[in-house]
C-alpha cells in the first residue's frame, strides 16, 4: 500500500489588489442586499436594547486612544533623554517606537476614514425614510451625509490590527472585541451595516499595510528570509517584561507572595 501524503490546509495568498477587489465586492454586497434587511430589523429595537450598545460605542473614538498614547511617547522620550543605563535608554526609546505604531495606526486610518466619507457623503440611517440607503452627496461635508465608512469602526479596528500585529496570541479576543464596538454603530441606528465593515477592513487593512512599510525600511519591524514580518527588537522586549516582573514582585507584600506557599503541596 502507497502511503498517502497529507497535505496542510493553507489559505492562498492574495496581493494587495487581489485583496481590494475581495473586500470591495463583499462591501458592495453588504450595501445593496444586507443594509435595509439589517436596518429593518434594527429599527426595531426597544429603546433599552439600544441604551445598552450605545454605554459603550464611544470606545470607537481615537481621541481615548491618540491623547494618552501621545502623552505616554513624550513621556518615554523624555525620559530617554535622562542620564541613566543604556538599557533603560533602549527600552525607553523602545516603548515610545512601539507606541508611536499604535497612534501612526489610529491616527491614520481615523484621517483617512474622515476623508472618505466626507467624499462620499452617503446619508445617515435617520434619513432612510426619505433618502433611502443609497443617498450619497459628495462633498456635502456635513455629519448627516458623512456615514460611509463608520469612523468608530475604522478607528478600533485599527487599534485592534495593531495590537494583534504586536500581540499575536490575542488576536482573537482583541477583533472580537473590535467587531462588538464597531457593530454598535449599527445597532444603534448611528450607521449602515456596511458602514461598520468598511470601517473594519479600512481600519485593519490601513494597520497592516503600515507595519509592511515599516518593515521595508526596518522600522520597529523586519521581513525574514520566507517573507514574514517579524517584530525586531525581541530581547529589549524580553528584558522590560522581566523588569517589569521584578518591580511588581518588589511591591508585592510579602504576606501575598508567600500565600501560594501555604497550599497543600507547595514547597
Amino acid at each position: 500500500m502507497s502511503a498517502v501524503k497529507k497535505t496542510a490546509f493553507r489559505l492562498p495568498r492574495f496581493s494587495p489588489f487581489e485583496w481590494a477587489a475581495i473586500i470591495i465586492s463583499l462591501v458592495i454586497a453588504c450595501l445593496l442586499l444586507l443594509d435595509p434587511l439589517v436596518f429593518g430589523v434594527v429599527r426595531q429595537f426597544n429603546p433599552e436594547v439600544r441604551g445598552f450598545f450605545r454605554s459603550f460605542t464611544d470606545l470607537g473614538k481615537a481621541g481615548w486612544i491618540l491623547i494618552p498614547s501621545g502623552i505616554a511617547i513624550a513621556v518615554l522620550l523624555g525620559l530617554r533623554q535622562r542620564k541613566i543605563g543604556w538599557r533603560k535608554r533602549a527600552a525607553y526609546g523602545y516603548g515610545a517606537q512601539l507606541l508611536a505604531f499604535l497612534f501612526a495606526a489610529v491616527a491614520g486610518a481615523s484621517v483617512l476614514g474622515a476623508l472618505i466619507k466626507n467624499t462620499l457623503g452617503r446619508a445617515r440611517p435617520k434619513l432612510y425614510d426619505q433618502l433611502g440607503s443609497l443617498d450619497f452627496h459628495p462633498f456635502a461635508y456635513t455629519a448627516d451625509f458623512a456615514s460611509f465608512p463608520s469612523g468608530h469602526a475604522t478607528t478600533i479596528c485599527a487599534l485592534a490590527a495593531a495590537l494583534a500585529i504586536l500581540w499575536p496570541r490575542g488576536r482573537v479576543f482583541l477583533f472580537v472585541v473590535a467587531a462588538w464596538i464597531a457593530a454598535t454603530r449599527f445597532l444603534i441606528g448611528a450607521h449602515y451595516f456596511s458602514d461598520a465593515v468598511a470601517g473594519g477592513f479600512l481600519g485593519a487593512g490601513f494597520a497592516l499595510l503600515l507595519r509592511d512599510r515599516m518593515a521595508d525600511r526596518r522600522w520597529v519591524f523586519e521581513r525574514q528570509a520566507d517573507g514574514t514580518i517579524a517584530l525586531r527588537g525581541r530581547r529589549i522586549l524580553t528584558w522590560i517584561s522581566t523588569k517589569l516582573r521584578q518591580e511588581v514582585l518588589q511591591r508585592t507584600p510579602i504576606p501575598a507572595r508567600l500565600a501560594g506557599s501555604d497550599k497543600p503541596g507547595s514547597g
